[in-house]
Order: C-alpha cells, then sequence, then structure tokens
C-alpha cells in the first residue's frame, strides 16, 4: 500500500513502531499518518530502512494530534534515503517538546508545523528550541497558527533551507530565528506575527521575496534591507507604519513589487534631518515596477512623476484631490491605475500623457465632468481620457456621484474599450450628453472593432431616458449594455432589448404579455420624445415590474392617448392665446387629460376615431360657445357707448342755447 494511516486506541509512551508488519511493495512513494502517537524517539524508526530498502523513495510522514514530544536523533534513521528528501508535518501537536538535534543531519524537503497548542492550554508563550534543526538541510518550513512563540537556543545554529515561513504565531524574539537562518534563504515570511519592528536583513544577499504583511511596525529605519541586491518583492502591508526614512531602501537595485497598503503614510516623502524634502521611492526609480499603498493618508502622487518603470499603480482610498498635468511623467510602461474612492475633484487633461494605461479605474471619487478646459484654449474642452484614447481598455466611473455629465462623444474616441463601468451613479440629464469637441479625428467614426460592454446597474430609467439616449443611439447601439435583471420594464428597456447582455436581460422582457403591451405602448414613443423636447410634461409610460399584473385586464393606463390629449390640448391653448380674451390653460389641460384616460387594450382605427371625436367635439363646442360670449359682450358694448355720445350730444346743444 502506498497510504497507510495508524490510529492510536490509547495513549502509551510507547513510541515503537514495527515497520516489519508492513508489506515492503515496490512504490516509489509512500505516506504514513500516524493519529494520537505522543513521542518519537531513535526507536520510532528502527528497521524501517530494512522494509523499505530503496533510498530513492519520496516519504512523507504526518503526525496528528497529541505528539507531546520529539528525542534527540529521532529521525536519524532516515538519513539513508537522502536522494529523494523527506516530508515531516505535525499538525495539532500539543507539548511538542524538542529535544537538541531532534531532526539529525537527515535532508528534508518541507517540514510543516501547524497549530501548537502549548500556549492555549498553558497561557504562557510556547519555548521552541532552534537547536533540535541544528545542521539540518531542508528545502521549506512552515511553522504556522501556533499562538505565541518564543526562540530559544542552547549553543549557536545553522539551518540551510531556502523558504521559511513563521506566520500567525506572535513572535516575541523573531531576531533570533533569522540569525540562525543561512545566508541561502531566498523566500522569508513573517507575516501576522505581531512584530513592532524588523529584524536586521542585512546578511541575506540571495533574498528574492520578504513578506511582513499585517504586522504592527511603525517605522522602517535606514539601511534595514542594505545588501539586497536581489530582492524582487517586498510586502509591507497592513502595519501601522508612518514613517519610512529616506535611505531604507538603498541598494534593493532589483525590487520589483512594494505593497504599502493599509498603512498610516500622509506622504510618500521624507523630511531629511538637514530640512530636505527627499521621497523614499527615490532609490527605486529605474527598478520599481509594482507599486500599492492603498488606504493610507497620501494627499499628493509627487514622487511618481520619476518611476520609469511602473507598470501598475493601486493607490484607492487616499486623500488624493487633484490630479495634475503628468502626473506619471516618466512612466511610459504604465499600464494599470487603481485611483478609486479618493476625493479627486479636477483631473488634467494631460495627467495620463506619456503612459499605455490599458486599465483604469476612478470610481467613487467627486469630479463632474469627464472633460476640463484646454490648456492652449480656455473656451475649448478636452478630456484626460484623450491622451490614452488607443490604450484604455477597462475604464470605471462606477459610484462617482457628483458625475452629472458624461459626453458620449468623448466615449466614442476610446478606441479599444473593452468594459465601461457607470454604475451606480446618480442619474441626471446630462448623463446622455452629446456634445462634439475639437480634437483631430473625424467626429462621426467609432473605431471600436467589438461592442464594448457598459454597466448601468443600479441606476433606473424611464421612459425620458429612451428621449435624452436619441442623440446618442449610434453609440448605444454599438454596444452590450448592463443593467440590473429586475429592472422594470419600460420604453427604454424595450427599445434596447437586442443591446442587452444575453445573461442579464431583465426578467420583464421574458414575458411574452408584458412584451405584446411594450410593443403597442412603445410605437408612440416618438411622438412621447417630440412632446417632451418641446418641453411638454405629459404622464410618464407604465413601468412593470416583478409584482405588476401581467395579463390583458391589467389596469395600466396606455400612454398613446395622453400624447393624443397632449397634442389637441397644446393647439388649444394656442388658439385661446390668439384670442381678445384668456382663459387659464392649465384648467383646461387638466379637464382634457382627466378625461382620457382609459384602461389598456389593443384599438383598431374605428376606435381610435371614436376616441378622437369624443375628446374633439366637446372641446369644439366650447370654443364655439366662447366666440359667441365674445360678440354678444362686444355688441352690448358698442350699444352702450352710442348711447352715451347722444347723451353728450344733447346736454352740449342745451348749453349753448342758454
Amino acid at each position: 500500500m502506498e497510504s497507510v494511516s495508524c490510529t492510536g486506541k490509547n495513549e502509551t509512551n510507547d513510541s515503537f513502531v514495527d515497520w516489519t508488519a508492513f508489506s515492503s511493495v515496490d512504490h516509489r512513494r509512500y505516506s504514513f499518518t500516524f493519529l494520537n502517537l505522543t513521542r518519537l524517539t531513535q526507536s520510532t524508526f528502527t528497521n524501517f530502512a530494512s522494509t523499505f530498502p530503496r533510498n530513492d523513495l519520496t516519504i512523507e510522514f504526518i503526525f496528528i494530534n497529541g505528539l507531546d514530544e520529539i528525542g534527540e536523533n529521532s529521525f536519524e534513521e532516515l538519513n539513508y534515503y537522502s536522494v529523494e528528501p523527506i516530508d515531516l508535518k505535525f499538525t495539532s501537536p500539543r507539548n511538542f517538546q524538542l529535544a537538541d538535534y531532534a531532526f539529525g543531519r537527515v535532508g528534508y524537503f518541507e517540514i510543516i508545523i501547524d497549530s501548537v497548542q502549548y500556549s492555549h492550554i498553558y497561557n504562557r508563550p510556547y519555548r521552541f528550541n532552534l537547536k533540535s534543526m541544528d545542521g539540518i538541510k531542508f528545502y521549506q518550513m512552515s511553522i504556522i497558527n501556533s499562538g505565541e512563540i518564543y526562540f530559544v537556543s542552547n549553543g549557536s545554529i545553522n539551518m540551510e533551507l531556502t523558504q521559511l515561513t513563521v506566520s500567525n504565531c506572535s513572535l516575541s524574539n523573531a531576531s533570533l530565528l533569522v540569525e540562525a537562518l543561512s545566508t541561502s534563504v531566498v523566500d522569508l515570511d513573517l507575516s501576522s506575527n505581531r512584530l513592532t519592528e524588523i529584524p536586521s536583513m542585512m546578511n541575506f544577499q540571495e533574498m528574492r521575496e520578504i513578506n511582513l504583511h499585517n504586522n504592527l511596525i511603525e517605522e522602517i529605519t535606514s539601511n534595514i534591507f542594505n545588501n539586497m541586491v536581489n530582492l524582487n518583492n517586498l510586502d509591507l502591508s497592513n502595519n501601522r507604519i508612518r514613517m519610512i526614512a529616506v535611505d531604507s531602501f538603498i541598494g534593493l537595485t532589483s525590487l520589483v513589487t512594494l505593497a504599502l497598503e493599509n498603512n498610516f503614510l500622509t506622504s510618500l516623502e521624507t523630511l531629511t534631518t538637514d530640512n530636505r524634502t527627499i521621497s523614499f521611492l527615490h532609490p527605486l526609480n529605474t527598478t520599481l515596477a509594482f507599486f500599492s499603498a492603498s488606504n493610507n493618508f497620501l494627499s499628493n502622487l509627487n514622487p511618481l512623476k520619476h518611476m520609469i518603470n511602473l507598470d501598475n499603480v493601486t493607490i484607492c482610498c487616499n486623500e488624493i484631490r487633484t490630479l495634475e498635468a503628468n502626473t506619471f511623467g516618466d512612466a511610459s510602461q504604465l499600464r494599470t491605475v487603481d485611483l478609486s474612492y479618493n476625493k479627486i475633484e479636477f483631473i488634467d487633461s494631460m495627467t495620463f500623457n506619456g503612459t499605455v494605461i490599458s486599465e483604469l479605474n476612478l470610481s467613487g471619487n467627486l469630479f463632474s465632468s469627464i472633460e476640463t478646459n484646454s490648456q492652449e484654449n480656455q473656451n475649448r474642452t478636452t478630456s484626460f481620457l484623450y491622451t490614452i484614447s488607443s490604450t484604455v481598455f477597462h475604464l470605471s466611473f462606477s459610484n462617482c456621484t457628483n458625475l452629472i455629465e458624461v459626453n458620449w462623444f468623448v466615449i466614442s474616441k476610446l478606441q479599444i474599450l473593452s468594459n465601461l463601468d457607470l454604475s451606480q451613479l446618480n442619474k441626471v440629464d446630462k448623463l446622455w450628453l452629446y456634445r462634439k469637441t475639437d480634437i483631430n479625428s473625424e467626429d462621426s467614426v467609432i473605431h471600436w472593432s467589438f461592442p464594448p460592454k457598459i454597466s448601468l446597474e443600479n441606476i433606473r430609467f424611464t421612459d425620458n431616458d429612451y428621449c435624452l439616449s436619441k442623440p446618442i443611439v449610434h453609440i448605444l447601439n454599438r454596444t452590450t449594455l448592463i443593467v440590473d435583471i429586475d429592472h422594470p420594464c419600460n420604453c427604454f428597456i424595450f427599445k434596447f432589448d437586442d443591446n442587452f447582455d444575453k445573461e442579464q436581460r431583465p426578467i420583464c422582457l421574458l414575458n411574452d404579455s408584458i412584451i405584446s403591451e411594450l410593443n403597442e405602448q412603445c410605437a408612440h414613443i416618438d411622438l412621447f420624445c417630440e412632446l417632451f423636447s418641446n418641453g411638454t410634461a405629459p404622464l410618464s409610460f407604465t413601468e412593470w415590474t416583478p409584482l405588476s399584473p401581467m395579463n390583458s385586464s391589467s389596469t395600466a393606463r396606455i400612454n398613446s392617448t395622453t400624447i393624443v390629449t397632449t397634442a389637441i390640448t397644446q393647439t388649444f391653448s394656442t388658439t385661446l392665446a390668439s384670442s381678445t380674451f384668456t382663459i387659464e390653460q392649465s384648467s383646461i389641460s387638466n379637464v382634457a387629460i382627466t378625461s382620457t384616460e382609459v384602461p389598456l387594450k389593443k384599438w383598431n382605427k374605428n376606435q381610435q376615431r371614436e376616441i378622437i371625436l369624443a375628446i374633439t367635439i366637446p372641446v369644439s363646442v366650447i370654443i364655439i360657445s366662447s366666440f359667441i360670449v365674445i360678440y354678444i359682450f362686444t355688441r352690448e358694448t358698442m350699444k352702450n357707448s352710442n348711447k352715451s355720445l347722444e347723451m353728450q350730444q344733447t346736454i352740449s346743444h342745451k348749453i349753448d342755447e342758454a
């Protein structure tokens, strides 16, 4: 068998294992799992090599629960297997007392020590004897999830390994562990250990990666990483870093990735002892490609101007308010920028000049337009997107609640746009703005090879939006729209049905009854839009929600009647305005509109004529009656005027005779 599990029924101090009980079948790999074994001694592996005589085996030993003690040279018998190293895994050992040289001088591939229970049982630090590993060689060791650990050693130690992970262990003296490591260490992970300072790393010139994520470090001191010429990745995120010395990163001539997110930094620059302000990123200007500093208190990005190798910048959730021209001046290889959830109010038209940005995330900021005044001509508008119009692929303005103006002419110039996120915007009429700007391109040309996806989720659209979006229908028809799957139906939704993402079409469009009613209702939408654009405000079209009735007997009101009524009312108001007397237009309008709402149903032409006549005849009677009243009133006025004239003449004649 390649895999064997051995379970101890009762706890015992007996550490002997009779390996001859296992048949020696010729496999290249064996795995043994022991549950509840409490002790390992030199006798534990007696006769193992004679039972499994091949020296090129891959062997794995897993010890689960209860392990209290590992004696001196317990694994010495396994030194026979030197070609293929051995894997050891200890899961939830109890007291885990390690004698000096407990692991002998055997060659191991990996040792994993997971969840030592000592500090949880006794409420005091587990004393890890580093002398137990003196002289051993292994590729990787992991000590994880083991409460509080305090390293101890009786004399000097040398452990030759390549990768070391000590994580989630609350280390009291990590420096002793680091001093015990050979200079051959390549990867070091000391994350989640409540470290308050960084052990000296000056001797590890071969180090490629250091992870100090999620500790309590407050300061990065001078030359702490000096001479680490091969270091590629440094993770200092999730600490309490307030200050980084100007020369902290000097000598890191190969550093490509630096993570500083979730700290207390207020600037990327440091004040020197002679009152000069210098960026601690300066030593990395020619090497750094991936930089993240999200969730700090940064107010500007000035030091990034000089970083010629930048590829990816993530600085969301800071205090940045303005993006100046050439913010990334020398970063000609910059492709990904995440500045989401800052407080950006202004973006200069040349902010991204010289870059090749393909992914730009500006979500959750405070700017109100994607355009600014041109630097050359203040009367002409331009956009910060024009400098990256041929490279930007993904673009997000999600949750930019102050963004009241989206000029779709600018959007249409983004030649390879694939995804545009406009979700959670505060919808205003200028959401559908189309204004040509003076740039060096043909105004009417859209260069999209494939239709981009535009997310409009968490925005509620109405029939008015169909009218407002008509100037950009040539743009929207070249895209794939994404709205909420439970968005209520109306003519906007109905008219752009073919543009919706096939996997996220509104549910109401799957109902044949709703589609039938929408088909008839929305046939009149262009007339509605004409009246809407002229300033008339007719009743809104019906929206269907998941709770709305879906059969033909629905009491929803059809708006084609409202359109006709409004048209007649508008004509009648014009006629009255040209007469010699005035009648309140609002009163007639209200009467007309109130009297014309009918249940939604299919109409034939005769029914339409009947409804129009029913509206027109009463209105005509009112008009004729009004003219008769005017005629009578005018005639009586003229008679009274003539009588008054005759009386004045008689009185005048009698005065003359006297």
